[in-house]
């Protein structure tokens, strides 16, 4: 199978070319660059929109390295703990210098103003208010937006998002929140959207799942998935009928070199495993028992901690959660559809007591019911080659097996 972008990570540092730019992604390079060479040092932000799979990281560690191969100061920062640690494994390995070129956007805000010539955010969506936390000081804390942090500390500031990944309460990069910041700081900006499809062997399966979850209009309902359409060897999606036939059927690609995970929606408890210790089977579905991923930071009798649980080959065993895969890819992945996302009378119905996502604690209904079939769409587009479904509620499958099997 082909190697994925924390395979090339370190690479891109240090090597032009490493990944085969579309001409959407050459152009947000061309428009970069220039900005970098102005020499009147004027202040430029550019916001670029893509879809899942339409190589927005890998854009954004291009960017990184040749901004660094030309001299300049830069950094790559991102709001998600598990992307960020993976880069900071992979890219960064054996030097802490290079680990530090990847931050969190809490930790990037402490850069000193001005210091930077390019900061590259990814994942864009992610941002919060502000990068106060519980764990801030009193002394520390303040009411400066997030996003006006970032963008002085970088004299040219680059944004990646897909509006359609923020997925819980509190995040709010927008295109429009994040043209209103820059302009609010003086700044030129511009905009492109990333169209060219990089991870999925189809360029239709991320709008495929999106009108699956009713992401573009609640009145359109799912259309059919017909492999017949696509080009070979095409993307592969299967229906399981249970737990046990999913692993079944990504173990018969696992055995062939492939690489797979398993996810779910947070609709089972996650327990704290300590070292040790097992994990706890909390996942139960009938007399089938599966752990999520170790929960927290460090590896637990060999098995990797949760933000590199989708790259470590131990992490196969376990079932991972929206934000253990959020931003990785593999080959094949298993999705289990909980009791949160239920197909009833042509509609989805999300049920806010299913989920065990205690981030959404008082939210409203209308914000649970986007933020979960948004975490569904997350799940459903890690795969590269194939996705294999399982719904523990009987109409949802049927439903998936009316608009997926041949």
């Amino acid at each position: 199978m082909a190697p994925t972008l924390f395979d090339l990570a370190a690479r891109t540092l240090t090597h032009p070319d490493v990944f085969a730019l579309a001409d959407d992604q050459q152009a947000v390079l061309d428009r970069v660059q220039l900005c970098l060479a102005d020499k009147d040092g004027a202040r430029a932000v550019v916001v670029v929109a893509g879809a899942a799979g339409t190589g927005k990281s890998a854009l954004a560690l291009t960017l990184l390295g040749e901004a660094l191969r030309a001299g300049h100061r830069a950094r790559h920062a991102t709001g998600s703990q598990a992307f960020t640690a993976a880069l900071r494994k992979t890219a960064g390995h054996g030097s802490r210098a290079t680990q530090k070129l990847f931050q969190y956007f809490g930790t990037a805000t402490d850069t000193e103003p001005d210091s930077l010539d390019l900061l590259v955010c990814d994942d864009a969506h992610q941002l919060r208010a502000t990068s106060n936390t519980r764990y801030t000081p009193a002394s520390r804390r303040g009411d400066r937006t997030q996003a006006a942090q970032l963008l002085e500390a970088a004299r040219v500031v680059v944004f990646l998002l897909d509006e359609d990944q923020a997925i819980r309460p509190g995040q709010l990069g927008t295109r429009d929140y994040l043209a209103s910041a820059a302009q609010a700081g003086d700044a030129t900006v511009h905009t492109a959207e990333l169209t060219s499809q990089h991870r999925h062997r189809s360029v239709r399966y991320d709008s495929w799942v999106r009108r699956l979850l009713s992401l573009e209009d609640l009145s359109c309902p799912p259309t059919r998935w017909n492999v017949e359409d696509e080009p070979a060897p095409g993307f592969e999606l299967r229906v399981a009928d249970s737990p046990g036939e999913l692993e079944q059927l990504l173990r018969a690609k696992t055995d062939l070199g492939a690489s797979a995970r398993v996810t779910a929606g947070l609709c089972w408890p996650w327990s704290e495993a300590r070292p040790g210790n097992p994990l706890v089977d909390d996942i139960v579905i009938g007399d089938w028992r599966r752990p999520w991923s170790v929960k927290g930071q460090r590896s637990v009798n060999g098995l990797p901690p949760s933000p590199l649980w989708a790259i470590d080959p131990a992490g196969a065993g376990q079932i991972g959660s929206v934000y253990s895969a959020q931003g990785f890819e593999y080959d094949y992945g298993g999705v289990i559809l909980g009791p949160d996302l239920l197909r009833r009378d042509d509609r989805w119905v999300t049920d806010p007591a299913a989920t065990r996502n205690d981030v959404l604690d008082g939210a409203t209904a209308a914000d649970v019911d986007l933020w979960v079939r948004r975490t569904y769409r997350v799940l459903l587009t890690r795969a590269r080659v194939g996705t294999v479904l399982y719904s523990t509620d009987t109409e949802t499958r049927a439903l998936l097996h009316a608009v997926i099997d041949a």
